[in-house]
């Protein structure tokens, strides 16, 4: 008996393994095509609400799974008799349980939709509005939405689910999709194409998750994300929810709670950085700022908000490698957003930050570059700024308070107060638009106890000036177009007031003796010399590019040097007359002279003449000698 089991066994397996053959043999005539085909298309139709046609008849596989494809297959909005249907896909392909189709049931365990086309051809303008669509549908999605917007109703605060049923949705893979809608603000068409990933379901009361990649504006975008209570989110209830982001220009990631009723709210933290603002702002087509690129930013905040308000709290950012921290509210009115705050900056690089927003020049580029000043009406800005140190260029400032503003086509920065040149400042720049393609540019720069030497360096009078603490004031204002004709083009004032110091490679006793002896002579024979004054103060009026001496005094021990004539501000040429008034001291009286005899009067030695050239290499030729 004991050779009797195994042989019996042996053709037991076999026998099975022959009735297994068999049906799988006959699977293809036991299970119906046409029956799948209806089924199929009534399933999408339940879940969806909307009217689904396919002009070709499956296509069934048994291996490796039961799997049924249904190809060329259009879903309409039932309402919608013309234009572009919601989707067109080359076809769609579903798992299915054997065991179903043999009872004649059909059951759905995953579906990918392949080459799938979505159409919306409305604005969708707030997220509840998707809600909203999927409440009005007749499917069983429609269904379990209805349901769970009753409870959210009863108690939007805690909502009651257990009422709720709870409905199986499943595993949808997309394969090279493409989503083609209407921007909210003005309607321009957008598409987002090579959409490829896997939205799981398990259960309508379950979470509900995407992840996948899409290319969008050109870029690649990979997307995770996940609501852990998706139906109530649907249903206008608040849900958990998280959202990374990645792409070359943007990667971001939210984690937090939102609700997306007509009422939207969201709250949570929020992450993100770009290697390149502009390039952001630009992929995502919220903002085409003019100007220079502006690099690297990176935010972290707490925010909440809603469709038209965001609250940025405990922020901390980068911006073109300037760290700061502050609080940042943006709103949209009627599309144009709103942005007030404050920031506080460890260090400020003005220059590389606002350059992005307008093509400031920096001494070797941008010169010769246009002023867009399209940004005055892209935003509304109110912002606070301070940071302990910050520079413009080549100047230093610190313990800056500053504010930047634009509002209604003008654009301010204004420095309130700061530190520089020895001594403190206060500045400020205006851009205004003033219709029909033309922009005025202000500029306002006033100085206390600053040095002479850092200010004459500023105003491009070289290194001549030294020591010195004093005033000044520089008013400019004109029409601005480009940086290289701004100065020719303004007009304005400026005036400066200095206590002692000094004035390298001026050889004053020099300058006296040829200009009464020397038809022509340069100021630069004697480098080594130094003139020493008490005193200097001038006053000058600015027009197309020229400044004219209205006061120009210098007062030294031994007398007053004064000037008049014209300073050319871009060619940095000279055209002045010099006078060097030196008082005389009065003769003693004669001998025997009465007491009370009349005083002889003091008398004032004049020494005039011609000063021409340059800044940087000024001629003297004598007029009069005294």
């Amino acid at each position: 008996m004991s050779w009797y089991r195994p042989r019996n066994l042996l053709a037991t397996i076999v026998m099975l393994a022959l009735i297994a053959v068999g049906v799988l043999a006959a699977l293809p005539y036991l299970v119906s095509t046409d029956l799948i085909r209806a089924r199929l298309i009534q399933e999408i139709s339940n879940w969806t609400g909307y009217s689904v046609e396919s002009r070709q008849s499956p296509q069934i596989s048994f291996f490796p799974v039961f799997a049924a494809s249904l190809g060329d297959v259009t879903i309409r909005n039932p309402w919608q008799s013309e234009g572009a249907p919601f989707m067109q896909a080359e076809r769609i392909e579903v798992d299915l349980s054997l065991l179903s189709a043999l009872m004649g049931n059909i059951e759905f365990t995953e579906t990918k939709i392949v080459r799938p086309k979505f159409v919306i051809d409305e604005p969708i303008k707030s997220l509840s509005e998707i809600g909203e669509a999927l409440a009005k549908s007749d499917g069983r999605i429609g269904d379990v939405v209805r349901e769970a917007r009753v409870a959210v109703e009863a108690n939007p605060a805690k909502p009651d689910m257990s009422s709720v049923s709870s409905q199986p949705f499943g595993r949808v893979r997309l394969e090279d999709a493409t989503v083609t809608f209407k921007r909210p603000i003005n309607g321009a068409e957008e598409q987002i194409s090579s959409i490829s990933g896997v939205f799981d379901w398990p259960q309508t009361s379950g979470v509900a998750s995407f992840q996948g990649k899409a290319i969008w504006h050109g870029e690649e975008t990979e997307i995770d994300s996940s609501a852990t209570r998706a139906l109530l989110l649907l249903a206008g209830g608040t849900s958990p929810l998280q959202v990374n982001l990645s792409s070359t220009p943007l990667t971001l990631s939210f984690n937090g709670s939102a609700n997306v009723s007509k009422g939207q709210f969201y709250e949570g933290t929020l992450s993100l950085t770009s290697p390149s603002l502009r390039r952001t702002l630009e992929w995502s087509r919220m903002a085409t700022i003019p100007g220079a690129p502006i690099g690297s930013f990176a935010l972290d905040a707490s925010v909440s908000g809603s469709a038209t308000r965001m609250k940025l709290d405990g922020l901390t950012a980068t911006l073109n490698d300037n760290p700061a921290k502050g609080v940042i509210e943006v709103v949209l009115n009627q599309g144009t957003p709103s942005v007030t705050g404050t920031l506080a900056f460890e260090t400020l690089d003005i220059h590389s930050v606002f350059s992005g927003f307008m093509p400031l020049p920096d001494g070797t580029t941008n010169a010769d570059a246009v002023i867009d000043s399209g940004f005055l009406k892209l935003l509304n800005l109110d912002l606070r700024v301070s940071t302990q140190k910050a520079t413009i260029g080549t100047i230093d400032l610190s313990k800056v308070a500053a504010t930047a503003q634009i509002r209604n086509g003008r654009a301010m920065f204004d420095i309130g107060e700061a530190s520089a040149f020895g001594g403190s400042v206060a500045a400020s720049f205006q851009l205004a638009d003033e219709g029909d393609g033309a922009t005025t540019g202000e500029l306002r720069l006033n100085g206390t106890d600053v040095n002479s030497a850092s200010i004459a360096s500023l105003l491009g009078f070289g290194d001549r000036f030294q020591l010195g603490k004093g005033t000044m004031s520089l008013v400019l204002k004109g029409p601005i177009s480009r940086w290289s004709t701004a100065l020719g083009n303004a007009k304005g004032t400026l005036s400066m007031r200095f206590a002692s110091g000094q004035i390298r490679s001026l050889d004053f006793n020099g300058l006296l003796s040829k200009a009464k002896t020397d038809r022509f002579f340069s100021l630069n024979e004697k480098t080594d010399a130094w003139l020493a004054f008490d005193k200097f103060e001038a006053k000058a009026n600015i027009m197309d590019g020229v400044a004219a001496l209205e006061t120009a005094q210098i007062q030294t021990k031994s007398g007053t040097l004064s000037f008049a004539g014209i300073v050319t501000l871009i060619g940095k040429s000279l055209a002045l007359t010099g006078d060097f008034a030196a008082p005389v001291p009065a003769a003693a009286p004669a001998a025997g002279a009465a007491p009370d005899a009349p005083k002889p009067e003091p008398t004032v030695n004049h020494t005039r003449f011609f000063i021409g050239g340059s800044w940087d290499n000024p001629f003297i030729s004598p007029i009069i000698a005294q």
